[in-house]
């Protein structure tokens, strides 16, 4: 053997031990993102206060009391994702070039905090908001893999459903409330909210299960999931579960068609839609009848009183809005609920959302905010619908598990929105999840 041969084989060797060695820290450092956020989960579908039930309500503002232990714990997860973001650091400047747009819109966001009615606490929430952002980042590039992530976010969902489960069976007393089963969470909206996440996940899980002990397990908490779900009698959930079921296979089956194809379709049922309303509306017309009469006398439980209130303090800002996060569960002297008569005005009535994600981001950030969250929510529509055609049929059945989950979740949320508000709000579970998927729909599209 010669001296030059010798050299290759040991620099070949080198190069070996050094790629185990980037293979096995990346292994580790996959494992820490998955633990935080299996961590961050629990914490935002549990909260600070489990088994409180009877909310303790501020007499001042009619909201709910802020738990100083909030903060704490999203610093703490924080300093865990710390690591990540260093070690990833040279992820960090693609990832800000790709989320560009998503860092405008906070821009936008901190500036509506110079002119908000309570600036201390529009602050204090983009600040929560940003930590928020910051430790999904870490999330998603210390993964680096849809297929990591959906199983970190399985895990956490098998936990809680275990959890829930154990309390009802052990304390049925006190997870049992008169409205519905709320478990370990505050409310039974609530563990409906976490059991339609949890199902969601999880059944998109063992979807993509290649063994069949594997789809078996994962299907048995899909279905457990579904029965705290009903327990729950969260009429929103229950909606948004069936919804899910529903167009969850016609979703796929969309995607699976070729572009024009796809296109074709989408037009089709734009038309189909379009020409029932012009048919409604034609008939009321011939008939001289009221087309709203309908849905007269139907509020939403009592939603609409909000809608209304809210959309007549947005006209009154229609550009600025009144300040990110600054508008519910602000300083008594100027929350303008606080100022009229309306039943969620009552020091009782625990309202501190406008129950419409959209019209509460128009309120509080403007139209310049609203178009751009609107902007931001069809971006990761748009990606996440094109990651479920990428996958489709493919012989990886894991990944299309994964790009089901970034695909049909926005979708969820979006019409979640109609009803309650979770975009764009920190600590809220359908708001986390939403940003945390959104980035990395956004971190996929960097490699594609």
């Amino acid at each position: 053997m010669t001296g030059t041969s010798v050299k290759e084989d040991w620099l070949g060797r080198i190069d070996a031990v050094q790629e185990a060695r980037g293979h096995q820290a990346d292994q580790v450092l996959a494992l820490w993102a998955g633990a935080v956020l299996v961590l961050m989960l629990l914490y935002i579908c549990i909260g600070p206060n489990p088994y409180q039930h009877d909310i303790t309500l501020d007499p001042l503002t009619g909201g709910a009391e802020t738990s100083p232990i909030n903060r704490l714990v999203w610093l703490g997860l924080l300093g865990l994702s710390a690591p990540i973001l260093w070690f990833r650091r040279a992820d960090l400047p693609g990832m800000a070039l790709r989320l560009l747009p998503l860092l405008i819109l906070f821009g936008w966001f901190a500036l509506t905090t110079r002119w908000a009615l309570d600036p201390a606490v529009s602050t204090r929430r983009l600040i929560l908001y940003v930590v928020n952002l910051l430790i999904c980042i870490a999330i998603t590039i210390g993964l680096k893999d849809s297929r990591r992530l959906h199983l970190a976010l399985a895990v956490g969902c098998a936990i809680l459903v275990a959890i829930d489960l154990a309390s009802w069976a052990v304390m049925p007393g006190i997870s049992m409330t008169d409205l519905g089963l709320a478990a370990i969470h505050s409310h039974k909206n609530t563990l409906g909210a976490v059991m339609l996440l949890s199902g969601f996940v999880c059944g998109a899980y063992a979807w993509s299960r290649e063994t069949w002990k594997a789809r078996l397990f994962w299907w048995a908490v899909t279905f457990l999931s579904v029965v705290l779900l009903v327990a729950s009698q969260s009429k929103t959930s229950l909606g948004l579960f069936a919804a899910l079921v529903s167009a969850t296979p016609v979703i796929v089956v969309i995607m699976a068609q070729r572009r024009i194809i796809r296109y074709g379709l989408i037009v089709l049922g734009a038309l189909i839609a379009a020409s029932l309303v012009f048919g409604w509306l034609a008939f009321c017309y011939m008939t001289a009848a009221d087309p709203w009469a309908p849905f007269a006398g139907i509020t939403f439980t009592q939603r609409t009183d909000v809608w209304a209130f809210v959309w007549d303090e947005f006209v009154k800002r229609p550009i600025r809005g009144w300040g990110f996060g600054g508008f519910w569960d602000i300083d008594p002297s100027v929350q303008p609920s606080l100022q009229t008569d309306a039943w969620f005005a009552q020091p009782d009535a625990f309202t501190n959302e406008a129950h419409n994600g959209f019209l509460d981001l128009a309120v509080t950030t403007g139209l310049v905010g609203l178009v751009g969250s609107v902007i931001i929510l069809f971006r990761w529509l748009g990606g996440g619908l094109a990651l479920i055609g990428q996958t489709v049929g493919g012989p990886q059945h894991q990944a299309f598990g994964a790009a089901l989950v970034l695909g049909v979740f926005p979708l969820m949320v979006f019409g979640h929105n109609f009803m309650e508000s979770s975009y764009f709000t920190a600590n809220s579970i359908f708001g986390t999840v939403l940003l945390l998927l959104g980035i990395e729909i956004e971190r996929r599209f960097i490699l594609v």
